[in-house]
């Protein structure tokens, strides 16, 4: 069974890094992690089609460059350009804020990265936690006892008390980890990302 929408879900797509690791270590020029083709498509779209599984598709707002390929998505920019995760977080709340208001108690934020071809395989476990309860607190995804704050869910409230104010390059695994949460275990392959050229062959990338 296929599990309906939930218009209490949102997910901010954080897309506006230089992928610099990747752009150094390529033996050739190539595009930006999200427009990197994964089985026929970018990363990108891999990431929308992931979240939108859950989220209704007005609720789902890619950060990053106007150019991006979001196809009816929002996209919107943090201020100035590249200013860190930190900054995309509170850029996409502000958005949401702008467009549906203040937040409500059952309302949770999914913040994904737009470099993880396979992330719908760690999606799962973030959109049971939200359903297991009413009031869900923090949750970050965990592979190979490493934490990844880009597969991760905050109470929508309770990330307009974290993200209130903008901090240029403030560090988004320490503001989630400053609040109270629960390491959720996913599949290694759900956050294989793509920073290196390697890293990008090793996760099927074709180049």
């Amino acid at each position: 069974m296929v599990a309906a929408e939930d218009s209490n879900l949102f997910a901010i797509i954080l897309a506006g890094g230089a992928s610099s690791r990747l752009h150094a270590t390529s033996p050739l020029p190539t595009v930006d992690k999200p427009l990197l083709k994964f089985q026929g498509k970018p990363v990108l779209t891999h990431v929308i089609e992931a979240a939108a599984a859950r989220v209704v598709s007005e609720r789902i707002v890619v950060v990053g460059p106007q150019s991006l390929p979001t196809g009816d998505i929002a996209t919107v920019y943090e201020e100035p350009p590249r200013s860190g995760p930190y900054m995309g977080v509170y850029t996409g709340l502000q958005y949401f804020a702008q467009q549906f208001g203040p937040a409500t108690g059952a309302e949770g934020v999914l913040l994904l990265g737009a470099d993880m071809p396979r992330i719908a395989q760690g999606l799962t476990q973030l959109f049971d936690h939200h359903d297991a309860a009413t009031h869900a607190g923090v949750a970050i995804a965990q592979a190979a006892g490493r934490l990844q704050p880009l597969l991760s869910y905050v109470p929508r409230s309770l990330a307009e008390q974290v993200f209130a104010k903008p901090v240029i390059n403030a560090g988004l695994m320490k503001t989630l980890r400053s609040c109270e949460h629960r390491v959720l275990d996913v599949p290694d392959a759900a956050v294989a990302d793509l920073d290196t050229y390697q890293a990008a062959i090793d996760a099927g990338i074709t180049f």
